[in-house]
């Protein structure tokens, strides 16, 4: 194979595999030479070098042990003659130490080295002879043989002598060593320089024939794309190989053969719109899209046929080429023919392969034509073919024309309908024509008169959208009015009450009534306000329901409270009747108890003599509470306008009851807000009965979530307030209010009472006075600068210090759902708005904010025990509800003795009669409550010790502190869980160990 047809990977690999051949030949021949001239210098080192060293030492260790002697004879006295003798030793020792090392590494004869011993052993003798001569007293004959010609001299003459031999041999030794690495130190040269040049050109000749085989095909098919990107459609590559970059050769030749085709089609497709656009009639059209059609696929004969008006036959319309003997029609409903398969299917037939023999034949002026293909296209309307265009050529269709064919046939398709509706509609209008004349004047009036009413709807839509925008802002705008109307209202309402309280027979009895006026009508043009807020809220979609489950008699008896003093006044009777066995119910109760305020409240009001009565009975889902009056009653035709904004019963100019009639349509829109419905009976003179419907349970509920429980909690009744009378003496208030007249209207009641009272006017100033003194309480307004008060409220309970400061909200604002979850969930005390503040009340919610326990007369501390029940303990359970009842007997039943309880007060009796180890309690329930029945039970010396656990369902942030602050041993929430109530009954009775329970 040649290299240009291999693989670009292959040439790559066998280019770059034989340079690194040569290379790892290289490598491996300086390995080899490098190895042996390693040889020859580690000879030289390890022979020559080590000898020739090792002799210098020896020898001079001799010639000092020649001087030593020289030293012994001249020693003045033993003590030095011993220090020469041992030093002689040391360098006798070192010379022995060498010549062993000469021994082991001299390449020479063995005789040499054993010469220099053997004159060493021999001097040594000589040696020990002078030293014994010495030691014995014989100095003068020691002296004589250490001279030049005495024995000792030449004992060590000898010696020396010796070790010439050795250097000489090591010496030449060491030059062969050098001479033969020089020799291979030229041969690794030659080698490498031959290996270097080897490699140097085999990588120019592979690198040439890499760049050659992969650069040229590149070149040639760079070429004919830049060819073809310069409108060369037939430019083609003719570079022709098996490996890569004749597989890209062959790709971009089907590619650019693709896009020619494509060009081409859609040029051509261009062509068959425009001659299809060129006339709207029938016949034109057909000759014309023939003479395209023919010319751009080929063909030597085209007809078109058109369905018949009895849709049974295809009639020839018009043709190019045919004799005029071969204009028949053929079935529409046989499928025939050439034309039966496309009839069948509705697709574009394509036949080829057609036999000389065929009998698909064409008469022509010249004969029968035998095509070789025969196109045939249908036009379809509605699923249904109405005309039938048929081609037929001499010679097979070339792809594109076939491709043409398939791509201009549904536009075709949808002009052939086009022009066919206007063929028909032509010849309506032209069948037409006289009965138009005839009605021309009458359609001339009638389209005036559609222009007429035209434009008046059009102004008229455009009235209404002005008008429902107007409306949609007026709605906006009074709902985002609430702080600043109110705010200016309360300064009027709030001073007007503190000078009635400071002016008290002060100024004259005439002018002091005046103030009675001030506040008494601020406090109606306030009413007045709040209706139309509440009404706008709901027109802009702004009200929100907040659900909770409540009970209706206490509702009732709430209303009952508020109005009971306007009816003491009229003298009538204002009566509730609900029945305490109704069950609670699950809705929004502020709005529920707005609803029965304006009902009771428009009773109280038209009812001179006689009774207001309120009723509550339950009929399947639902609960329907009446409110039945003895008063004027409402005209039948005005029953059906009573819920209509500002209407009332009496609309004269001698009307004898105010109001502005917004009462029962705020009640209405609440009611159907909250998915029920109200009703009304009446007579006139002898009273009416209004019905509130209402679904136990809100639809809308999300299910499974947590639906907070009225339970009344001390320190915001639901009930009537009545006068307080409590010292405030060293409790200390701080009011955060920028509002002058508000901070004067606070201060004014609370000091009355005892409080001391400091200000903040602003939010920043608040969070100062916290830090440096704490509060026992805090009034909080909203809507303040630079720091509103939900940044106060997040801050003080973010402190720890502060985090349990009670806090009571006095705000203008109309609070959202969102802003009134987020202070539930800082554990707000209460939320008042301002302009309505009940001096009582308000003075209630601080005693209740300061003193929660005040209630009961303080009892002596309860001792806790350790309480080791002998058996099983005895738990009393105080539930309302029969389910949980079930649920918590069922968890307990097997470990302990359970004694139930439906309410507060029967609670009470059976932990009288039975002194239970423990009490698990409900904070909703009927006749007492939780908190009352807690009150109740430690006030009580029997049955004070007995700890109490509080279940409720209120599992807001901060509901579990608030509640153990009552005097709660312990909290659950509901729903309960086993483990939780195992554990909380250990450690409420402080046995874990001897418990069972």
């Amino acid at each position: 194979m040649k290299l240009r047809d291999m693989k670009i990977g292959t040439q790559l690999r066998i280019g770059l595999g034989s340079i690194l051949l040569l290379v790892v030949l290289l490598g491996s021949a300086a390995l080899f030479d490098g190895n042996l001239l390693w040889q020859q210098q580690e000879g030289l080192y390890s022979h020559p070098l080590t000898v020739r060293r090792a002799l210098s030492d020896a020898r001079y260790d001799y010639m000092v042990i020649q001087l030593r002697m020289k030293d012994l004879v001249q020693a003045g006295n033993e003590r030095e003659q011993q220090a020469v003798i041992q030093e002689i030793d040391s360098f006798e020792a070192d010379a022995s130490r060498r010549l062993a090392i000469i021994y082991d590494s001299y390449l020479g004869p063995r005789k040499d080295v054993d010469d220099i011993q053997d004159a060493a052993v021999r001097w040594k003798a000589v040696r020990s002879e002078t030293i014994r001569l010495l030691l014995a007293g014989k100095s003068p004959e020691a002296a004589s043989r250490v001279k030049p010609v005495g024995a000792d001299s030449l004992a060590a003459a000898k010696v020396l002598h010796e070790f010439k031999d050795v250097s000489d041999f090591a010496l030449k030794k060491g030059d062969q060593f050098f001479a033969n690495a020089k020799k291979l130190k030229n041969s690794l040269q030659l080698q490498l320089a031959a290996l270097l040049s080897a490699v140097f050109f085999l990588t120019l000749f592979v690198s040439y024939l890499l760049l050659k085989t992969i650069r040229t095909p590149l070149q040639e098919l760079t070429a004919a794309a830049k060819q073809f990107q310069g409108g060369a459609l037939d430019t083609r590559s003719s570079y022709d190989s098996p490996n890569e970059f004749g597989m890209l050769s062959d790709s971009f030749n089907e590619l650019a053969e693709t896009v020619q085709l494509e060009l081409l089609v859609k040029e051509n497709s261009g062509r068959v719109a425009d001659a299809m656009l060129q006339d709207d009639e029938l016949r034109p059209f057909c000759r014309e899209l023939l003479k395209e059609l023919l010319q751009l696929t080929g063909s030597q004969v085209g007809a078109v046929y058109l369905l018949d008006n009895q849709n049974s036959a295809f009639e020839h319309f018009e043709s190019i080429g045919f004799s005029s003997v071969n204009t028949g029609s053929f079935s529409a409903t046989l499928h025939e023919g050439e034309f039966g398969s496309a009839l069948a299917t509705g697709q574009i037939q394509h036949i080829s392969n057609i036999p000389p023999d065929t009998k698909f034949t064409f008469a022509t002026v010249c004969g029968q034509l035998i095509p070789a293909e025969i196109l045939t296209i249908p036009i379809l309307a509605e699923q249904k073919v109405v005309a039938m265009v048929s081609l037929a050529g001499l010679r097979p269709y070339s792809v594109a024309a076939v491709r043409l064919v398939n791509d201009v046939w549904h536009v075709i398709t949808a002009r052939f309908n086009r022009v066919l509706v206007l063929e028909k509609i032509r010849n309506f209008s032209e069948k037409l024509e006289l009965q138009n004349r005839e009605l021309e004047s009458q359609t001339r009036e009638m389209t005036a008169q559609k222009d007429e009413l035209t434009e008046q709807n059009v102004e008229l839509e455009l009235q209404k959208n002005q008008l429902d925008e107007a409306n949609r802002l007026k709605s906006a705008f009074l709902s985002n009015m609430s702080h600043e109307l109110r705010t200016p209202l309360n300064s009027v309402i709030a001073l007007s009450g503190v000078l009635n309280r400071r002016l008290a027979n002060a100024i004259p009895d005439e002018e002091y009534s005046y103030l009675g006026v001030i506040e008494r009508n601020g406090r109606n043009l306030l009413a007045l306000i709040n209706d139309i807020l509440d009404l706008s809220r709901i027109e802009a979609g702004k009200e929100e329901i907040s659900l909770e489950r409540f009970s209706i008699r206490n509702l009732v008896s709430e209303v009952v409270a508020m109005l009971e003093h306007q009816s003491n006044e009229k003298g009538i009777a204002l009566l509730n009747g609900i029945d305490e066995g109704l069950p609670t119910i699950l809705s929004d109760y502020t709005k529920c108890r707005h609803i029965l305020q304006n009902l009771v409240a428009n009773a109280v009001k038209f009812t001179a003599e006689g009774s207001v009565e309120i009723h509550a009975v339950q009929r399947g889902d639902q609960i329907r509470i009446s409110v039945t009056d003895t008063g004027i009653g409402i005209a039948p035709n005005q029953i059906d306008y009573i819920f209509d904004e500002f209407r009332q019963a009496d609309e004269s100019t001698t009307k004898n009851y105010g109001g502005t009639g917004l009462g029962l349509a705020i009640a209405k829109k609440y009611v159907t807000l909250l998915k029920g419905d109200i009703t009304v009976t009446s007579s006139p003179g002898k009273g009416s009965t209004f019905t509130i419907i209402l679904p136990f349970a809100f639809e809308s509920a999300p299910s499974g979530g947590q639906v907070r429980e009225s339970a009344e909690y001390p320190g915001s009744p639901r009930t009537g307030t009545q006068p307080v009378n409590v010292s405030g003496q060293g409790k200390c208030i701080l009011v955060v209010e920028d509002n002058d007249p508000a901070v004067i209207q606070l201060s004014d009641i609370l000091n009355g009472q005892g409080y001391c009272v400091k200000a903040a006017r602003n939010g920043k100033e608040a969070l100062e006075q916290v830090e440096k003194s704490l509060p026992d309480a805090m009034i909080l307004d909203l809507m303040m600068p630079e720091i509103d008060g939900f940044e106060v409220l997040a801050a003080i309970r973010s402190m720890e210090k502060s985090a349990h400061i009670p806090v009571l909200i006095l705000t203008a604002k109309h609070v959202t759902r969102e802003e009134l979850s987020f202070l539930k969930g800082n554990n707000i005390h209460q939320l008042i708005q301002k302009g309505d503040i009940n001096r009582n009340e308000l003075l209630k919610s601080i005693e209740n904010m300061v003193q929660p326990l005040d209630k009961t007369p303080p009892s002596p501390a309860r001792v806790q025990v350790s309480r080791r029940p002998a058996g099983k303990p005895v738990v009393l359970v105080m539930e309302d509800n029969p389910d949980n009842l079930l649920t918590i007997r069922a968890m307990l039943d097997k470990t302990c003795r359970v004694l139930e309880a439906s309410n507060g007060q029967a609670g009470l009796e059976l932990a009288r009669a039975h002194e239970p180890d423990i009490i698990l309690m409900d904070l909703a329930m009927p006749v007492m409550d939780g908190f009352k029945t807690l009150h109740a039970l430690r006030n009580e010396d029997g049955i004070r010790h007995i700890p109490v656990i509080a279940v409720t369902a209120d599992a807001m942030s901060g509901s579990r502190e608030k509640i153990l602050a009552h005097g709660f041993d312990g909290y659950l929430a509901k729903p309960i869980d086993w483990n939780t109530l195992e554990e909380a009954i250990r450690e409420t009775l402080n046995d874990t160990e001897n418990t069972d329970c």
